[in-house]
């Protein structure tokens, strides 16, 4: 049968850097994204609570106060760089609704390209890597979170998508740059950090010498502010200051404090739960760590995604005051994990759905789920996760433990 001149056409070859794909494929993601952001289109009109109750009023706080002269002002409890980018909108004329949701949108695109990059790097497979950032693009937890929501996590969490992309290109340098923007942005980018800090103690990719960038970033990003007049101590402490607004075990996530019921209002040893938490976090991340220091094991790509969604889905369960939208990061590695290999697509989907049943009791008022059963739901598949990631350390072990031999062992002690 003779080929068309379509099939010619969609079977040509091009490279676009090291990527090497067909038309077809470069004409299916121009389909993904346009349709993607034809979906967004339909929501942006929504306004959230947030929205009404927080981000107008600042826009309006920023133009009354004279568009970038606002800067010296403590209108909001974010961080300076998102206030920069209220204050740019500013001076446009149009929908600040819009304007908002639509720098969050243009960051769901990087963070599904960051996707791709790194499922390119694990599998050289183009159609998978487009599977990849589909699946972003089309995730509910990313859709709910930037168009209906009108929030901005997706900012932070592409940063650290290529924080990590480059990490696996075992570029030090560049990984804590993109930490360091991720964390100019958000507090919860250190969600991150115990996968960093284990793979140091690995000695592989990250030099802490270039984490000196995380702080040098911060300095910059504060910087404009401060020379308009803002308090320094201000802008130097605003995580601090943010700590202690949610004094809950955890506000509407469904992680271990749910359990205990230290959602309830009347703070019940809070403080004391709060710490015990914390240190039992810190205790279970610690003997993570102590296991795979070691441990002679070969660090795949497969096992470090694992590892990493793994320990950030340990540290949003297990730390207090939570809000509702901290497992967004969660998501995104379980994109990775689930379309690395789609026999662990379920977990994926497992993990949106605790994200989507998360935030209905905020957007519409309606709790489908009691959120003790959540939480319950949210712990298996976390201890899905890490009995494969326990899988995937026995079968890449490269050394067998020392054990005593058995002279030794037969000899008593004296």
């Amino acid at each position: 049968m003779k080929e068309r001149l379509i099939d010619r056409l969609m079977n040509l070859e091009f490279e676009l850097g090291e990527i090497r794909m067909k038309v077809v494929d470069a004409a299916f993601v121009f389909c993904l994204f346009v349709f993607a952001f034809m979906l967004r289109i339909r929501l942006l009109p929504i306004e959230s609570a947030d929205y009404f109750g927080f981000l107008e009023k600042w826009m309006q706080t920023i133009r009354d106060y004279g568009g970038y002269r606002s800067l010296s002002m403590a209108i909001s409890n974010y961080t300076s760089p998102y206030m920069y980018i209220m204050t740019l909108l500013s001076y446009l004329e149009g929908n600040d609704l819009y304007a908002l949701k639509l720098v969050s949108v243009f960051f769901d695109y990087l963070a599904a390209w960051a996707v791709f990059l790194i499922l390119y790097r694990m599998t050289g497979k183009v159609r998978k890597s487009i599977f990849g950032m589909a699946a972003v693009l089309l995730s509910p937890t990313v859709i709910i979170d930037s168009a209906y929501w009108c929030q901005c996590d997706i900012i932070y969490s592409a940063f650290l998508l290529y924080s990590f992309y480059y990490f696996l290109k075992d570029d030090s340098r560049r990984s804590a740059v993109f930490f360091g923007l991720s964390f100019i942005f958000k507090l919860q980018s250190l969600f991150l950090l115990p996968f960093f800090l284990i793979m140091w103690l690995k000695r592989r990719t990250i030099l802490l010498r270039h984490y000196l960038y995380v702080p040098v970033i911060y300095l910059i990003s504060i910087l404009p502010a401060w020379l308009l007049g803002r308090d320094l101590r201000e802008l130097l402490l605003v995580y601090f200051d943010q700590s202690g607004y949610y004094p809950w075990g955890t506000l509407n996530y469904p992680n271990a404090y749910t359990l205990l019921g230290e959602a309830m209002p009347d703070l019940r040893h809070a403080d004391q739960i709060s710490g015990a938490g914390t240190f039992m976090t810190i205790m279970l991340l610690g003997c993570i760590a102590y296991y795979l220091y070691t441990s002679k094991v070969r660090l795949t790509d497969e096992l470090m995604v694992t590892l990493a969604l793994f320990t950030v889905a340990m540290t949003v369960y297990l730390l207090p005051h939570m809000h509702d939208r901290y497992g967004f990061l969660i998501d995104l590695f379980a994109v990775i994990y689930g379309v690395y290999n789609v026999r662990r697509l379920p977990v994926c989907c497992g993990f949106m759905l605790v994200s989507v049943l998360t935030f209905m009791p905020y957007l519409i008022a309606v709790n489908i789920v009691p959120q003790q059963y959540i939480a319950i739901g949210l712990f298996l598949l976390i201890l899905f996760v890490g009995y494969d990631l326990y899988g995937q350390i026995r079968k890449n072990i490269t050394e067998p433990e020392s054990s005593p031999s058995a002279s030794e062992a037969a000899s008593p002690t004296p």
